[in-house]
């Protein structure tokens, strides 16, 4: 059932004529129920953050509309995190951080890579940092907090830190402090997979120069990104917004053969002694269906069948409330967001596939088959539910993400 997201977009336009409001609250420690001064708090993946006083208070003074986990976290405690609602904002929260437990006490079944950074280094930045051109000119403050494991059973690489990671971005102008929680990956199935709480802090500079690079740089990051095709499922503007969606069908071995056998058994010989397959025999007259059979007995065992015929954003997006639109869709959606061409290198990285001066292109799945909850600013959840692949597989890292609160400026025609 397609619905129409027209409430969703006037809801959310309607609510930035309100007043941010103020998220007020204290922390104090578990063990010795005092204030704990200088802790950080501050809203998941935006530039909105603070500190704690003397006594343990705090004031996050521009709370913006949406869902946002609100992370606590201070050196020598347990990160709390908790997710607030702007439309639910309560007037005092009292969090309370308990004391991490001392790492030489802890019983470690799998212990720590030794010269963990010489052997993995290079791989956590490629993957972590990425390989864009905006990641070249990053600079990870504090490598040394950060630790691996590698599950030789289960052929992961996982990654840890102590304390948040220090991302310098000269490219788009941040101090990235990444509260890092999940870094595995997956060299059976190659699949990648991290998840953190970062705090955007702008780079202060006079350089005018310098600001107007950092504007153009965070603008071309986002337009053809997820948060940008994120907020434009949103408000139902997929198509205006540059984005092109087709249905991507994975064949299994398995489906090849079942249509194998449907083929074959819809044959004829006709009267040149000529084997001929009659689409009214093949699919009882559904001409698409009799295409997609023949897509898939031309192909090879393991292949995709790509359905060139697009997809409306109202056909895969619904809403959930006033606030939350669903994303939900079967087999696979190929997106190509035709206002970008493929960087130069991403290209070289996957010069067998991809072909230079094309629009980039790249691959969601849902592998759970559960429906994603989008909001406005382009935030989704939950993050394990949607796996990317393609462009957005390369470029969706840490030198290129931006806070949720950005705003970009009104893309010229």
């Amino acid at each position: 059932m397609r619905i129409v997201l027209i409430l969703i977009s006037f809801i959310a336009n309607l609510h930035l004529c309100f007043a941010q409001q103020a998220l007020r609250g204290k922390v104090i420690a578990s063990d010795s129920k005092q204030p704990i001064h200088l802790a950080n708090v501050f809203l998941s993946n935006t530039s909105i953050g603070t500190v704690t006083n003397a006594e343990g208070i705090f004031v996050l003074d521009r709370f913006p509309q949406g869902r946002f986990d609100v992370v606590i976290s201070c050196i020598g405690y347990e990160t709390y995190v908790t997710t607030i609602q702007y439309a639910q904002l309560p007037a005092f929260i009292e969090v309370v951080l308990k004391p991490k437990v001392n790492i030489l006490q802890e019983v470690v079944v799998e212990p720590y890579e030794k010269n963990g950074w010489e052997r993995y280094g290079k791989f956590f930045i490629e993957n972590f940092i990425g390989t864009s051109a905006l990641a070249a000119d990053c600079k990870l403050k504090n490598p040394e907090t950060i630790r691996f494991r590698y599950n030789k059973k289960e052929n992961i690489l996982r990654a840890f830190a102590d304390e948040p990671i220090v991302l310098e971005n000269r490219a788009l102008g941040y101090i990235l402090r990444y509260d890092l929680k999940v870094f595995e990956y997956n060299y059976g199935t190659r699949i990648f997979y991290f998840q953190g709480y970062p705090l955007f802090e702008d780079i202060e500079t006079d350089r005018k120069r310098l600001l107007n690079r950092w504007e153009r740089n965070r603008t071309e990051a986002y337009y053809g990104s997820m948060m940008h095709f994120m907020r434009s499922l949103f408000r139902n503007q997929l198509i205006e917004e540059g984005f092109e969606i087709r249905k991507l069908i994975k064949v299994s071995e398995e489906e090849k053969k079942r249509v194998r056998n449907i083929y074959n058994s819809r044959t004829y010989i006709n009267s040149n002694g000529n084997i001929v397959v009659n689409d009214s025999l093949l699919a009882n007259g559904n001409k698409d269906s009799a295409d997609y059979y023949r897509k898939v007995m031309r192909q090879p065992e393991k292949m995709a069948v790509l359905i060139n015929q697009l997809l409306p954003g109202d056909s895969i997006a619904f809403a959930i409330d006033s606030f939350t639109a669903g994303l939900y869709f079967d087999d696979h959606l190929q997106v190509t967001y035709k206002y970008k061409q493929v960087p130069d290198e991403y290209v070289r990285t996957n010069s067998l596939s991809v072909q230079p001066k094309t629009p980039v292109v790249s691959e969601i799945v849902l592998p759970r088959k559960n429906a994603i909850a989008v909001l406005a600013n382009g935030s989704y959840f939950e993050g394990l539910d949607l796996i990317t692949s393609g462009y957005w597989g390369w470029w969706e890292k840490l030198a290129t993400m931006l806070p949720f609160d950005y705003k970009p400026p009104k893309k010229r025609e």
